[in-house]
């Protein structure tokens, strides 16, 4: 299939806010009360929320098209750090989503590739994320893709504290 890797730009708000709550669907609902699905979902993918992510300097959205719809996507965040690290030159992945439709035809490891190689390129030392730790899945495939564990943090889903675990990745 002929993919197409880009960064991502303000005509592209309404397809990322719409795969943003898709693909956090898929993967969350089960596990979480439907009013702390609702309170999540209008807090962090409104069009609101997603274009104000689009305009800040620091945020960086990569995605992933086949035939001009938007399939997968990373939000890297440049110098956002978390407790553990004491590089100055950090990025996060902030989030990172395959449409469900498209798991298994290795997306998920050329966009994860794709974003480490921007980060070298831009001088950053290390990269980092958070994971709910229930999802081994994802745990799993972030560990084959070279992070270790680092450490924890709270995530707030609603009104539910969730705990996520840190993982970072070395670019030196």
């Amino acid at each position: 299939m002929n993919y197409q890797f880009r960064l991502a730009n303000i005509e592209d708000l309404a397809d990322l806010r719409q795969l943003s709550e898709k693909t956090f669907r898929d993967t969350y609902t089960v596990f979480n009360t439907p009013e702390n699905m609702e309170l999540h979902v209008a807090k962090n993918f409104s069009l609101e929320s997603i274009k104000n992510d689009l305009q800040k300097n620091e945020n960086q959205y990569f995605v992933i098209e086949l035939e001009n719809e938007i399939i997968a996507f990373a939000k890297l965040v440049k110098g956002h750090s978390t407790d553990g690290l004491t590089e100055k030159e950090v990025v996060e992945i902030e989030r990172f989503y395959v449409d469900k439709a498209f798991h298994g035809q290795q997306l998920g490891k050329k966009l994860m590739d794709y974003c480490v190689q921007w980060s070298i390129e831009n001088q950053f030392k290390t990269i980092w994320l958070g994971v709910w730790e229930n999802n081994t899945n994802a745990m799993s495939f972030y560990q084959k893709m070279g992070f270790e564990f680092l450490d924890k943090h709270t995530f707030v889903l609603g009104t539910e504290v969730q705990t996520d675990f840190t993982m970072k990745k070395s670019l030196k």
